[in-house]
């Protein structure tokens, strides 16, 4: 997608003067100044020249600025035919231009949405038991509860320790989806882990026994209490396996008549163009709605998402052919619908990096790293519900190396207590984790090797070091021709190694950051930093010393 700084550097181009002959047979010939389609008047309309300089007038014919100054002079672009557009006095910007966005979760329907506000346990199970009953959600029916924050809504809170115990109290007869606001984190109830269905149709769920079996290489994205059971955490694609569907689209039949709420939206905050970041094609999309009711005022980029284990060979090798088949057939299906182009194709390298200081143990991020994650012990304050760090485990500890000598997923509910009161901490938490690749170094290479032959760019997510680290070697070991940026993308590049940050730049990646490094946010930090840096207190985070 072209950014603003595009932009800037033609309105700063057109403040040159639009002459410039030098031949002296041109310049003796009068001069002609062609007539714009359409004339802008009386505005304040910023030029984003590095003067940063307003003017008055602007003419425009198709997608080109033709003349950029004052009221007077514009009167020259005005012909017949010229449509005249009186601003009075408004303000005109360049378009703003949406690097990476889910647009189906600004669409606003009657439904249980959370918004993202801070609520304890006992104060969610009262939320989710309300929308229960205003909308009328028969038993059996899944109730997808958006716009949960991970990082605030699980305090423990009357009684309630775990997301599942909230989950289970507002309901044991409706399947629950938490649908985290970013995308990834999810949580559900009793009634949704027991949906877990293998390839083969057979319904198991996810218990203890399935997660060390069937299940087992779903472990590092669900949650587990002091018990080793599930506690409700149930990241990534999990819920696709118990049924729910993806907590954002939710169910899009419902969404297609509101699609016009897509637009709106975004053109009532200047952005005129968009890149939706996962696009998963379907019969029919919002995007075709829009199409369809003549409401498509933005230019949109698809990076369209194919799950590279649902096209898994017998042999466990991901059949990346019948992907690119299908991404050409999307990509030219979109070919000749104006201000649509199906270009790109989305690929996760990683996770996400965000832990639970609140569960016991304390669940540990997923995104690939370079290094383990540290295993930090938190304190928790039952009457404040707020959380303080006591200290870290040592995996290489006489206390660890005696529950290795056992077996950690061996031991008893009486051994773990025992455990967790002579040292203070859970015994899981001696085991060491360095996060998930989603696919293979391998997989990685050759998908983008095939997006190239068949002319499409990827657009990875990387979060975790080691994940932007794998997309930065795929992106460098594919031709990247000459153009001023390169026609792969990196999408939030949280945690990215030094050496890494040089390789970026000479490779001219462009990345849509994820700017949690840029703000403070403590009840979020205390879910990264310190699984990431060994601090001595959560009043540490922000030294400038930690990773």
């Amino acid at each position: 997608m072209k950014s603003s700084l595009f932009y800037a550097s033609i309105l700063t181009a057109l403040l040159s003067p639009l002459g410039g002959c030098t031949d002296e047979t041109e310049s003796a010939l009068p001069a002609v100044t062609p007539v714009a389609e359409r004339v802008f008047l009386n505005g304040a309309i910023y030029t984003a020249d590095s003067g940063q300089h307003s003017v008055s007038a602007m003419a425009v014919s198709g997608d080109r600025i033709l003349f950029l100054g004052s009221d007077k002079e514009a009167a020259d672009w005005i012909g017949e035919f010229s449509k005249i557009i009186d601003l009075e006095g408004r303000r005109v910007l360049p378009g703003l231009h949406d690097a990476h966005v889910h647009p189906a979760g600004v669409i606003e329907v009657e439904d249980c949405n959370l918004d993202n506000q801070d609520v304890n346990l006992a104060e969610l199970t009262d939320f989710i038991t309300d929308c229960i009953q205003r909308l009328a959600v028969p038993e059996g029916d899944w109730l997808i509860v958006k716009q949960w924050n991970f990082a605030v809504n699980n305090k423990p809170a009357s009684g309630l320790n775990t997301l599942r115990q909230s989950l289970d109290q507002a309901s044991d007869k409706h399947p629950i989806l938490l649908a985290g606001s970013d995308g990834h984190h999810n949580a559900t109830n009793s009634a949704g882990l027991a949906l877990a269905t293998t390839p083969a149709g057979e319904r198991i769920g996810l218990t203890s026994i399935t997660l060390a079996s069937t299940f087992a290489e779903l472990a590092p994205y669900v949650g587990l209490d002091a018990q080793g059971e599930p506690n409700g955490e149930v990241h990534e694609d999990v819920p696709k396996l118990l049924g729910a569907g993806h907590g954002i689209l939710g169910d899009v039949s419902a969404l297609l008549p509101e699609a016009g709420q897509i637009p709106a939206r975004f053109n009532s905050l200047g952005i005129t163009s968009i890149f939706d970041a996962a696009f998963a094609p379907t019969p029919l999309s919002l995007y075709d709605a829009l199409v369809e009711q003549g409401k498509l005022s933005l230019r949109v980029g698809l990076a369209q998402y194919y799950d590279p284990n649902s096209y898994k060979k017998a042999d466990g090798t991901v059949d990346i052919a019948a992907i690119m088949v299908a991404a050409r057939a999307t990509q030219a299906k979109y070919s000749t619908v104006e201000n649509i182009k199906a270009d790109h194709l989305k690929y996760f390298v990683d996770g996400v990096i965000e832990g639970n200081p609140l569960s016991t143990p304390p669940t540990l991020p997923n995104a690939a790293q370079l290094n383990d994650y540290q295993q930090p012990v938190f304190n928790l304050d039952e009457a404040s519900g707020d959380i303080s760090l006591t200290g870290y485990v040592n995996p290489e500890g006489p206390a660890c190396k005696a529950a290795f000598a056992k077996g950690i997923g061996e031991l008893s509910r009486s051994d773990i207590a025992a455990f967790t009161a002579a040292n203070g901490y859970h015994p899981a938490q001696c085991t060491r984790s360095s996060g998930v690749m989603f696919q293979s170094t391998e997989t990685t290479h050759r998908f983008i090797e095939a997006a190239v032959a068949n002319n499409l760019s990827v657009h990875f997510h990387a979060i975790g070091d080691r994940a932007v680290r794998t997309a930065v070697d795929a992106i460098a070991a594919t031709p990247g021709g000459k153009a001023p940026t390169n026609r792969h993308s990196i999408a939030h590049a949280q945690l990215v190694h030094p050496d890494d940050i040089q390789r970026l730049a000479e490779l001219k990646i462009p990345i849509a950051f994820t700017y949690a490094w840029a703000v403070r946010d403590f009840p979020y930090d205390t879910s990264v930093i310190p699984f990431i840096d060994r601090i001595n207190s959560l009043a540490d985070m922000y030294s400038a010393d930690n990773y």
